[in-house]
């Protein structure tokens, strides 16, 4: 009897990386996102933000703060994105940089008696690398994240 073996085409790096940072950001519901959040970040993540260090559940934390404060949910807009491969016929794993927005943010301010619109601007490097060694199914992880990111008024 002959089996079959069925191994997936795995998209692009990029094309990953943007589809998980919208599932992230842009869930409808606080659980959506947080399974978003185990699907695009490994248990082990080594990540820092501004410099300063940050586990997963960090990760969830900023999340949520910031879902949050959106009445009218988050958007994420990409600027730019570059890749590299570790092996562009498997596309399993590699590194990734990119710049995106993330727009619906709301903050009180002194002097303000209403919320004020904010914007996050934020820059990422990140490796991706593959949890499993199994050519059936998408294992990839964030293993490795840093990002600058600040708020900026609207």
């Amino acid at each position: 009897m002959e089996t079959s073996t069925y191994d997936i085409h795995l998209c692009s790096l990029t094309e990953w990386s943007v589809r998980h940072i919208r599932d992230i950001f842009e869930a409808s519901t606080d659980e959506q996102s947080l399974r978003a959040i185990s699907t695009t970040f490994a248990e082990n993540l080594d990540a820092s933000v501004n410099g300063a260090p940050l586990t997963r559940e960090g990760i969830k934390q900023l999340v949520l703060a910031m879902r949050r404060s959106s009445p009218r949910g988050l958007n994420v807009e990409w600027l730019q994105a570059v890749e590299a491969s570790s092996d562009p016929t498997t596309n399993r794993g590699g590194s990734f940089g990119g710049v995106y927005v993330i727009r619906g943010i709301q903050k009180t301010v002194p002097g303000s008696s209403r919320p004020v619109d904010f914007e996050r601007h934020k820059t990422v490097t990140v490796k991706i690398a593959s949890q499993s060694s199994s050519l059936h199914f998408d294992s990839r992880r964030i293993v490795n994240l840093v990002f600058v990111a600040s708020d900026n008024r609207v």
